[in-house]
């Protein structure tokens, strides 16, 4: 039997960190074992709840939730539940959350298990967290990181926008079921788990550049299992107990890294912006909809070569940052109906750029310094690419139907998806962006 218990992660909850921060971790249980589904009911007994009310979609209801119903059932609660008949196509939107909210309104529930993944656990949180109810996580599939975060990813009038929840209380796993999950649904997962290569790129470079806060301790607790699924990623799509058991454990770890700093900072750059972009594009029918975790390997692969452009030689010499412009007619026609975000986005880098100038290198020595940090990151970059290459993702154009002029404006505009620094705004404001993605995907000469 496979046994991983995460253990009581509140233990540490008021330590403080060698950042100088106290860093709180809401989800105070995490088990990853085969009796997680016995540890659960055990769990909603000892919290005196007696009304659970399971939230999982058609999918999931077979893989754990008719399990979890009965098994709550035996215990003598007084379950009931409310499953999203979708198998496919269920976005965490509007309408989910609305089904959700007035099935969770007329019911008499004290408590919430979300049995699923991305899609169930952020509806279920959101929800939840507008009924101000705690909820458990029942994790179906080792598919993303957002299992313990304290951010619900919605799909609001076409555009992703992540909002500040109350992770979940608890989460049970059993690692038979994840692994027998779709086999897809884990490579979207290594896609996810891997995109941290260049989101801790990005969090180094805003942090050596800008002086953004940066917490090493919060860091490793992203890059150990990050380094870990890298170097078994032959074993977790090969479907080995003890590597996807530490697989899930290492995308929980994530999520919780994103609670202690409590945004999504230490496991979110440009790859995600980029994945965000093209969910807007796809709200908007100008492509179709992909899983988030196959988008976000995708663009690490590109981030990657970016990264590696400005931070590995590229740019001999820095210069200060070029001021950021109003957009142009290019860049508004790819955000069509989204304007006011867009310009939001843009006014609060201004603001952080502004506020934080005073920390920009100035000599080239500084510069060589900040350099040297992120060369360290980059170092697994290798390990990386063999990895998403493993999980069959791959880095020429083409791939989940992104021809190479969508990868071009990808690599332009997707910084105004979010306010968040990262290497496409260092390049914009070296005045290098165009040149880097030029590199990448070289320009189509037009006839004459």
């Amino acid at each position: 039997m496979v046994t991983r218990v995460v253990g009581n992660a509140g233990s540490s909850s008021n330590a403080r960190c060698a950042c100088g921060e106290v860093h709180g971790i809401p989800t105070a249980l995490v088990v990853i074992e085969e009796r997680a589904i016995e540890q659960l009911v055990g769990y909603v007994k000892e919290r005196s709840w007696s009304r659970p009310f399971v939230v999982m979609d058609a999918n999931t209801e077979e893989a754990a939730g008719g399990q979890v119903i009965g098994e709550l059932a035996r215990a003598g609660t007084h379950v009931t539940s409310f499953c999203f008949p979708e198998r496919d196509g269920l976005l965490a939107n509007e309408t989910s959350v609305t089904r959700l909210h007035e099935a969770l309104k007329d019911s008499s529930a004290d408590s919430i298990v979300a049995v699923g993944s991305g899609v169930i656990t952020d509806t279920t949180r959101y929800v939840a967290n507008l009924l101000k109810s705690e909820f458990v996580s029942v994790p179906t599939a080792a598919s993303m990181d957002g299992y313990a975060s304290n951010l619900a990813v919605m799909e609001f009038g076409g555009m992703k926008t992540s909002f500040p929840v109350a992770p979940p209380v608890a989460i049970f796993a059993d690692p038979r079921t994840i692994a027998a999950a779709p086999l897809d649904m884990t490579r979207t997962g290594l896609g996810d788990l891997l995109g941290k290569a260049s989101a801790h790129v990005d969090w180094l470079a805003s942090h050596g550049l800008y002086g953004e806060r940066f917490c090493p301790v919060v860091e490793r607790r992203v890059t150990g299992p990050l380094v870990h699924a890298a170097t078994h990623a032959e074993d977790i799509i090969g479907g080995s107990l003890d590597a996807v058991s530490g697989f899930l454990s290492g995308l929980v770890e994530s999520g919780i890294a994103m609670a202690m700093i409590g945004n999504s900072r230490p496991a979110s750059g440009c790859e995600h912006h980029a994945s965000h972009f093209w969910d807007q594009l796809a709200a908007s029918g100008r492509r179709h909809h992909t899983p988030h975790g196959f988008q976000v390997g995708y663009a690490t692969h590109f981030a990657m070569r970016l990264q590696r452009y400005a931070f590995g030689g590229g740019i001999s010499e820095l210069a200060p940052p070029s001021p950021i412009t109003p957009e142009g007619d290019e860049a508004r026609s790819w955000y069509s109906g989204h304007s006011a975000e867009v310009d939001a986005v843009m006014e609060e880098k201004v603001r952080f750029l502004g506020e934080h100038a005073c920390a920009w290198p100035t000599t080239s020595s500084r510069w060589q310094a900040v350099q040297d940090q992120i060369g360290e990151a980059m170092a697994v970059f290798p390990l990386i690419s063999k990895a998403l290459s493993v999980a069959r993702i791959p880095s020429e154009p083409g791939f989940l139907g992104l021809d190479a002029q969508t990868l071009r404006a990808t690599f332009r505009w997707a910084n105004r998806i979010r306010a968040r620094y990262t290497v496409l705004d260092f390049l914009e404001g070296q005045e290098r962006l165009d040149a880097a993605i030029d590199g990448m995907f070289p320009p189509v000469p037009t006839s004459s």
